[in-house]
């Protein structure tokens, strides 16, 4: 094998591995500016929306049923009844929450319930995203990312106002990246 022809496949193994290690980072710089264009076809494009629903339905029923106060014995049954009734109503809330809208309000720091795009009965004002969306250069988050395994990759998204940062999970699929879960932090929720 010729000097020259070793160094050419040394360089494309280099960068190979190069594009390897950095694609995530460049899939988190497409979601970032996808969120700040307010481009809801470039975000959707990163997202495996089955796999975070579900994600959410999890964390959601989990935190309620942490918040759950124990009942009575007497009344357990009622308490049962009235949270598999809650779990239900909170997995459709998550359905309709699970939009390349409602997503890219969570991933600007806006709560759980600030994501949903229905209104109150007393909220005649129509809202729209690009009012709620629009982020100015003080109220953009700072991303930090780092690799969890070779195939996924987990940033977490530290909003000003917000005091717990939300936290994306990435997972390689073939040579590009998807949001697989996005982990809220339920606690300032409440």
């Amino acid at each position: 094998m010729s000097q020259k022809l070793k160094m050419t496949s040394i360089v494309l193994v280099l960068l190979v591995f190069g594009y390897l290690f950095a694609s995530p980072y460049l899939t988190i710089y497409q979601i970032r500016q996808a969120i700040e264009q307010e481009d809801s076809a470039a975000l959707a494009s990163h997202i495996d929306f089955p796999s975070v629903r579900q994600s959410l339905k999890d964390q959601v029923n989990s935190q309620m049923l942490q918040d759950m106060p124990q009942a009575p014995s007497s009344e357990r049954g009622l308490a049962a009844l009235g949270a598999i009734l809650a779990s239900s109503m909170l997995d459709k809330v998550v359905d309709v929450m699970v939009s390349p809208q409602g997503i890219t309000m969570l991933m600007q720091g806006k709560q759980l319930k600030d994501s949903l795009p229905m209104q109150t009965q007393s909220d005649f004002q129509t809202t729209h995203l690009s009012e709620s969306a629009s982020l100015s250069g003080a109220e953009k988050g700072s991303y930090k990312g780092r690799y969890q395994s070779f195939n996924q990759f987990a940033v977490q998204i530290q909003h000003p106002h917000n005091r717990l940062p939300t936290k994306i999970i990435l997972q390689r699929t073939g040579l590009s990246w998807k949001v697989t879960q996005i982990q809220l932090p339920i606690e300032q929720n409440r």
